[in-house]
């Protein structure tokens, strides 16, 4: 009996060691999204190549892309795709379409290709111009829950959907991590997608971008707070003190979390990053510091002031330059890299 138990607590700190090896070294490696939005952008194979000599181990798409899964397979890049806004209603309609979903762009590639996120939908809650989905979301969330579940799937793919910081909190409410909400306009629909992902295991997916809460409020902060750059003025909340923008929006979600009864649903960080071109910040320099600067810091596992030690996994946006991609000309230029795979300045992947 007593050898029995001595096992029994081997296998536990086994496994704690196990989870706790698993959970910290989700960001060893820095990830990057490409939205595929260019008409002059690489082949997915030379992308591979791209990311293995520079030590980028995560990939994000925002739609299924096939060329993607076997150009992928046997990398052990990790990949997280979207599901496409505009296929949320057909997906949501009928658990059928979300297991046809499944079998056709998971089913054949997974294992090889290491599809870990399913982003069912981006940025869907608290845009105007996404508000047609908002109905769509959750009913598509839980078909592809389901229909992973179905192909016994549910353990080794997570599905979420991400989210835009800005888009959830209001921008001066990062000035106070602590006393994070999500505001009226949403916060019935992220307290039901929060219940999903406590459900699943899931985690929260955010886009945090330090670059459009300083555009829009540059009387509230400093150029130099949303670079990580380390000088005054910082920001303190109670004992706790934020020396950059990213840490307070990440802090400030999981605060507004807690305020609905959510406290240990992890923070993945599904798109970050700053445009060199196209306004008076958006600069080569200031790209290459917050860029620069964001991946020292999450390679540090310094974690948030409310999560020390807790880097959360983090991918930037975005690989290449996309000159296709709509909106005004920052939209455009947050690429790492032009599309010849030249970089747009140096980045350092790995400390």
């Amino acid at each position: 009996m007593g050898q029995s138990k001595e096992r029994m607590k081997i296998t536990l700190i086994a496994c704690i060691f196990i989870l706790c090896v698993s959970i910290e070294g989700d960001a060893e490696k820095i990830g990057v999204n490409n939205g595929l939005l260019g008409d002059n952008l690489p082949p997915q194979e030379e992308v591979v190549s791209l990311m293995k000599m520079n030590n980028i181990g995560k990939y994000r798409i925002y739609k299924q892309e096939p060329t993607v899964f076997k150009a992928f397979a046997n990398s052990d890049i990790e990949i997280i795709v979207g599901v496409a806004n505009f296929d949320l209603q057909r997906i949501s309609s009928d658990e059928k379409e979300a297991m046809k979903w499944v079998a056709e762009y998971v089913k054949p590639y997974f294992p090889a290709t290491n599809i870990k996120y399913i982003a069912v939908g981006n940025e869907v809650l608290g845009k105007a111009e996404t508000a047609k989905y908002v109905g769509y979301l959750l009913p598509a969330m839980i078909n592809i829950q389901n229909a992973l579940q179905k192909a016994n799937l549910q353990d080794k793919i997570k599905v979420s959907t991400a989210l835009a910081a800005r888009d959830l909190i209001e921008a001066l409410s990062f000035q106070a991590p602590s006393k994070g909400t999500f505001t009226e306009k949403v916060e019935n629909d992220t307290s039901a997608v929060l219940k999903f992902l406590e459900h699943s295991r899931s985690p929260f997916l955010a886009n945090v971008f330090p670059f459009f809460i300083y555009n829009s409020s540059r009387d509230s902060y400093s150029l130099d707070y949303a670079l990580f750059k380390p000088t005054a003025p910082v920001v303190k909340d109670g004992n706790k003190i934020y020396k950059n923008l990213f840490d307070a929006m990440i802090d400030t979600l999981y605060s507004a979390m807690e305020s609905m009864g959510y406290s240990n649903i992890p923070i993945v960080v599904t798109a970050t990053g700053w445009p060199s071109k196209g306004n008076d910040v958006a600069t080569i320099q200031n790209a290459k510091s917050y860029n620069n600067n964001l991946i020292k810091h999450v390679l540090s596992k310094a974690g948030t002031p409310k999560r020390p030690g807790q880097s959360p996994e983090t991918c930037i946006f975005a690989l290449f330059n996309e000159n296709q991609k709509p909106g005004d000309e920052t939209e455009r230029n947050f690429g790492l890299f032009y599309p010849n795979k030249k970089p747009v300045y140096p980045v350092q992947f790995s400390v």
